[in-house]
């Protein structure tokens, strides 16, 4: 037999096999998986020969059975299909997208429903090695979510409502793997059905799966949906006063996607009505959700200050602790997102109320600390002269009284973490206050120094500037704190450190490894789990453990030998055992979740 290169054998194989199963009379049944298996790997071939063969031989055994074994066996030709759709190779990618397409509109109506499941089963299984943020390859073809169209439509618009909360889900999770420019010429295919869903009297679980979508596919093509936008306002509007508050939730958070365009602005009345109506709503997270949508309304604001003012008096008349404390929130909310629109004399109106020992001395925690989160958040929109001032009086300014002591201590953390290089000026009186709050016997206002020096450190090694000697000495030295609570806030700033500031073994980075690192090893020998268990992480967050083993090295070479040898330990039995990364850390104790 003459010699056949790999592309002619599988070629042949296909060739074949394609004109057995077109016309054998045998029950080809007891082998259909491993044919259809032994297929989809021909259709990774980069022959466009085999390529062709193979797909002909796909269609031909389809063929082949009879409906019932179809049924049986084509979960596992989507299975397939969908996986190759994250093969790197464009020619695979796009005969594994059209064959999917041509099985998609090969299914009757009631099949097409009935793979929905499959879809999303085999959708997550190919997008498991994704890293975050990733994209799909095959969903970023162009008009990349046509082949699943047939499927989401039918389902959509006939299925049951279990079929059509599984098809709203299927889409939103396929949009996230898919890139905007891809999705744009399927837009009106899916966004009008989507819409027509909420407007009919479906149970709370199908209209929250259809919002979360939309939210979705706001996200990813916000601008693409202009057309659709009075209906979209319409529809998440009315979803807010929607009897079951899953229902309410997701349209709030639709709802704080909508308000993120320019677009909008003739809707700024009526969304900015909507959402201050929302705070009081009696469901937390519906109030949770209305701070959200406002902080994003506020950017699209040319005069803001009436929100701002309107909020203010709202939230100083509000009685119920748990809709004050949530205006308070949506007020730092909008603060933050759009402070410099902000006039000085609404700035200053502002001031009293949250700097008042009414607020800032409460006895109750909250609202104290989400009223120091709002005076630290409002310190940069004061004018310089009253902000010096302000930050003199009634945020760096020591009092023995605990509650008031302990609101301007969070105040002072907050705006550190958000305006450092407006706070951050008179270094000495800052650094004196952030060593009382240290020093201090409160264990809540000694977190709050933690949480202060750990929010100053991350600004300073941004922009390559020493932190102070004292500063760090003292903050490294909380690892011996009475307080395991203190111990354990001190490990997640180190980690917040290690994740998001730019740590390096030269400049201000080696002063900051030198001291942190041996206090860490010190913590994994903590009793205490918890303590333990966070120095462990951050050590893992500032060696960058175990993706950047150069890293590892430089800051082991920083150290005196004896130091070395401990961290070279503790980093041989933290990499042995197999403990959890953490999350990106956020030391803001004054944010409602």
């Amino acid at each position: 037999m003459p010699y056949m290169s790999e592309g002619e054998r599988h070629c042949a194989a296909a060739s074949l096999l394609c004109a057995f199963v077109s016309h054998t009379r045998a029950d080809l049944s007891p082998h259909v998986a491993q044919l259809i298996r032994g297929l989809i790997l021909l259709l990774g071939d980069a022959d466009p020969d085999v390529l062709l063969v193979a797909w002909e031989a796909l269609g031909a055994l389809a063929k082949s059975l009879d409906p019932e074994r179809q049924i049986a066996h084509v979960s596992d030709l989507i299975r397939g299909l969908i996986l190759l759709l994250g093969d790197a190779d464009p020619d695979v990618l796009l005969v594994a997208w059209e064959a999917l397409g041509a099985l998609a509109k090969s299914l009757d109506p009631e099949r097409q429903i009935a793979h929905v499941s499959d879809v999303r089963q085999a959708v997550r299984y190919a997008a498991a090695d994704l890293k975050p943020d990733q994209l799909l390859p095959g969903f970023c073809l162009p008009k990349g979510l046509a082949p699943i169209l047939p499927l989401f439509r039918e389902s959509i618009l006939n299925g049951l409502p279990e079929d059509k909360e599984n098809a709203a889900l299927m889409l939103g999770e396929i949009i996230k793997l898919t890139s905007a420019a891809a999705i744009q010429p399927s837009v009106v295919h899916i966004t009008g059905p989507l819409i027509r869903i909420l407007g009919d009297r479906f149970n709370s679980s199908v209209k929250a799966a259809v919002l979360e979508t939309l939210a979705t596919l706001l996200t990813k093509v916000g601008v693409m949906l202009k057309q659709f936008l009075p209906q979209l306002q319409t529809t998440f509007l009315k979803a807010l006063n929607d009897p079951n508050r899953p229902v309410r939730i997701k349209a709030c958070l639709a709802l704080s996607q909508l308000v993120v365009g320019v677009m909008l602005k003739q809707f700024l009345p009526q969304l900015q009505t909507t959402f201050l109506k929302a705070l009081n709503d009696p469901n937390r997270p519906v109030r949770i959700k209305a701070c959200l949508a406002l902080s994003q309304l506020v950017v699209i604001h040319s005069r803001a200050d009436p929100l701002f003012l309107e909020m203010h008096n709202t939230m100083k008349n509000i009685e119920d602790p748990a809709i004050k404390e949530t205006m308070l929130q949506a007020l730092r909310g909008v603060i933050t997102a759009g402070g410099d629109k902000m006039t000085a004399s609404t700035a200053l109106a502002i001031l009293p109320t949250l700097s008042g020992a009414a607020l800032l001395a409460h006895p109750e925690d909250p609202p104290r600390s989400q009223a120091a989160g709002c005076l630290g958040a409002l310190l940069h929109c004061l004018p310089e002269s009253q902000r010096d001032a302000a930050l003199a009086h009634h945020v760096l300014h020591a009092d023995p009284e605990p509650c008031l002591a302990h609101g301007r201590s969070t105040a002072l953390f907050v705006a550190l973490k958000e305006t450092p290089h407006v706070v951050y000026r008179d270094e000495d009186k800052v650094d004196k206050a952030l060593l009382a709050l240290l020093a201090s016997d409160k264990i809540p206002i000694a977190c709050n120094g933690i949480r202060a020096i750990g929010y100053l450190m991350r600004y300073l090694l941004k922009e390559d500037r020493p932190i102070p000697p004292q500063l760090l000495s003292q903050f490294v030295r909380s690892m011996n704190h009475p307080s395991n609570e203190v111990k354990q806030l001190m490990a997640r700033a180190a980690s917040m450190l290690g994740r998001s500031a730019p740590l390096a073994a030269s400049g201000p980075g080696a002063e900051l490894l030198r001291a942190l690192l041996p206090a860490l090893v010190n913590g994994t020998k903590e009793k205490n789990t918890y303590v333990r268990a966070n120095a462990e992480i951050a050590l893992r967050a500032v060696l960058r453990l175990p993706h950047d083993e150069q890293f590892h090295l430089q800051c082991l070479a920083l150290l005196e030998e004896g130091a070395r040898e401990a961290l070279s330990d503790v980093v041989a039995r933290v990499l042995r055992r197999n403990i959890a990364d953490g999350r990106d850390e956020d030391l803001d104790c004054t944010l409602l979740t």
